[in-house]
């Protein structure tokens, strides 16, 4: 049986048990640590991805899962406003410039279920990072991939979807991050509360 950060993976099919943080969990605060040349890299980046299979979410980082770590994977046959085909696994990722207009778009984190947010973005930007192989890469990508990348970059970095929202949309969203903070908001997974 292997464990990472608040998931255990053990031999026997469908045993994963899914532990995600929630908003506002110390997991979220302040920048995740860049990864080496770890063994561990590979395994981790699969159960990320078993996560995503399980949850149906188009992005899973390590901080979902409790581990402060630079590292986010990304697939949007998840998402279901769109055709779009797109997976990649994002170690170290750092945003180096956006290009084209903000355009606003909707997005959820799996640490605030339930929760849709409409956010501007770049529609397209170029980012360095490593992949799976943990070989350099430097990649321009635009609309629905540039977002869910950048969604990984903010998190990864400390900041969640409820910063980017402006003062009057955070008041309205306070009712559904009230009932959340009380444990209120039901999930096909669990949710791991720092109180």
């Amino acid at each position: 049986m292997l464990a990472f950060g608040c998931f255990t993976i053990s031999s026997k099919k469908h045993s994963l048990n899914i532990l995600i943080y929630a908003f506002g969990s110390g997991i979220y605060q302040g920048q995740a640590q860049l990864i080496g040349d770890g063994a561990q890299t590979n395994e981790l980046v699969k159960k990320l991805i078993e996560v995503q299979k399980i949850t149906k979410h188009p992005i899973v980082t390590a901080k979902h899962v409790g581990l402060n770590l630079s590292l986010f994977v990304v697939d949007l046959k998840f998402l279901n406003q769109s055709d779009e085909k797109f997976n990649g696994v994002f170690i170290n990722a750092k945003l180096i410039s956006t290009f084209a207009p903000l355009v606003s778009g909707l997005e959820d984190d799996l640490s605030i279920p339930r929760l849709s947010v409409s956010i501007d973005r770049p529609k397209q930007i170029e980012v360095s990072f490593l992949d799976e192989n943990l070989t350099e890469q430097t990649a321009t990508f635009s609309d629905l991939v540039a977002r869910w990348i950048l969604h990984g970059i903010d998190q990864v970095n400390g900041i969640s979807i409820i910063d980017k929202l402006n003062k009057h949309r955070q008041r309205s969203v306070k009712g559904h991050l009230k009932r959340l903070e009380e444990h209120k908001i039901e999930t096909n997974y669990k949710l791991e509360y720092d109180n």
